[in-house]
C-alpha cells in the first residue's frame, strides 16, 4: 500500500463512521474497493456516486476519486488515456479542497495534487527530450495552469528558465538539423533572450546564444563555393561578420561569469579569429592551454 493511500485512509477513517450513519454506503464500498486494489470499481462507484446530489458536495467522494482516478493514472501507460486520467484525478482533488471547508482532507488532497502536477512537468521534460517542443510548451503550459489553480501567487521564474534553456536547446537541434529552415534559428534565438530576460547571469543561455550565432556565421562562410563570385563571396563574409559579432558579447558575458569554463576560451579563440583579431584569438588560446595544464587530471 502506497504512503499517500494510507494517509488517505487514515484521514478518513474517522468520517466512515459516520458517512455510514448519514449516507448511503456508495461511498464505503468505493473505499472498501479502492483498499483492496479494485480500482476498476472503486472508479464505477465513485463516478456515479458523484453525481447523485447526495454525495456531489461531499469532500471525501471528491478525495477519494482523486485518489482512486491518481492510481488509475500511475498504473496506465503513458499516453492520452493516461493524461485523460491524471486531469480527472486533478479536478477531483481539486474539488475536494474547495468542498472541504472543514480542512480534514486538504493535506493528502494538495500532497497528491502536487504529485500529479509534478508528473505533467515531468512530461513537459520528457517531450524536449524526445525534441517535440509542441507537446512539451503544451504541456508545460498546462502545468502552470495546474499550479496556479491551487496557488495563484506561485512563481515560475526557475521553472521558466529551466524549461526556456531546455526549449532553445531543441531549437538550436533542430536547426541544426535543417540549416536552411530560418525558423529554428529564429526561434531559438528568442527563447534563449527570454532566459536572459529572466536572469541575465544565466550562464547556460549566454553561452549558448553566443554559440548558436557564431555557428551561423560559421555556417555561411562553408557554403561559399567556386560558382561564387567575389561581390556575393563579400556579401556572405560581411553578413558572417555580423553574427560572429553578435555571439562575441555573450561569450565574453560567459567568460566573465566563469572563467575557468574550457569551452568559453575556445569560444572566444574562434570567434577572435574569425573576426581576424589574432592577437585577442592568442590571448585565450594561451588562457586555454595554461587551464588545460594546470588541470591534467581532467583531459
Amino acid at each position: 500500500m502506497t504512503t499517500a493511500r494510507r494517509i488517505l485512509l487514515l484521514v478518513t477513517a474517522l468520517c466512515w463512521a459516520a458517512l455510514v450513519m448519514a449516507q448511503p454506503d456508495a461511498l464505503v464500498n468505493a473505499n472498501r474497493k479502492y483498499q483492496e486494489g479494485d480500482l476498476a470499481g472503486a472508479r464505477a462507484l465513485l463516478d456515479a456516486a458523484v453525481k447523485d446530489p447526495e454525495h456531489a458536495g461531499a469532500p471525501e467522494a471528491w478525495v477519494l476519486r482523486g485518489f482512486v482516478y491518481k492510481d488509475l493514472y500511475k498504473q496506465a501507460p503513458q499516453g492520452p488515456d493516461a493524461s485523460v486520467l491524471r486531469d480527472e484525478a486533478m479536478a477531483s482533488l481539486y474539488l475536494s479542497t474547495e468542498l472541504d471547508t472543514a480542512k480534514e482532507f486538504s493535506q493528502s488532497s494538495l500532497q497528491a495534487y502536487d504529485f500529479l502536477a509534478k508528473t505533467m512537468y515531468n512530461d513537459a521534460a520528457r517531450a524536449l527530450n524526445e525534441l517535440d517542443h509542441e507537446k512539451a510548451q503544451t504541456l508545460y503550459s498546462k502545468y502552470k495552469g495546474s499550479v496556479l489553480r491551487i496557488d495563484p501567487a506561485h512563481g515560475f521564474k526557475e521553472r521558466d528558465v529551466e524549461f526556456n534553456n531546455a526549449l532553445g536547446t531543441v531549437y538550436t537541434k533542430r536547426f541544426n538539423q535543417a540549416r536552411e529552415e530560418q525558423q529554428w534559428f529564429d526561434k531559438a534565438v528568442s527563447t534563449y533572450q527570454i532566459v536572459m530576460e529572466l536572469d541575465p547571469q544565466n550562464y547556460g543561455a549566454n553561452y549558448n546564444l553566443a554559440t548558436l550565432f557564431y555557428n551561423r556565421g560559421v555556417y555561411n562562410i562553408q557554403q561559399i563555393s567556386a560558382e561564387n563570385d567575389i561581390p556575393n563571396i563579400q556579401r556572405i563574409q560581411e553578413v558572417s561578420r555580423e553574427f560572429f559579432m553578435k555571439a562575441l558579447p555573450y561569450m565574453l558575458k560567459a567568460f566573465e561569469m566563469n572563467p575557468q569554463r574550457r569551452e568559453t576560451l575556445l569560444g572566444l579563440e574562434g570567434i577572435y579569429y574569425s573576426l581576424q583579431d589574432e592577437k585577442q584569438s592568442d590571448h585565450y588560446r594561451q588562457l586555454f592551454e595554461a587551464l588545460e595544464s594546470e588541470q591534467p587530471q581532467d583531459r
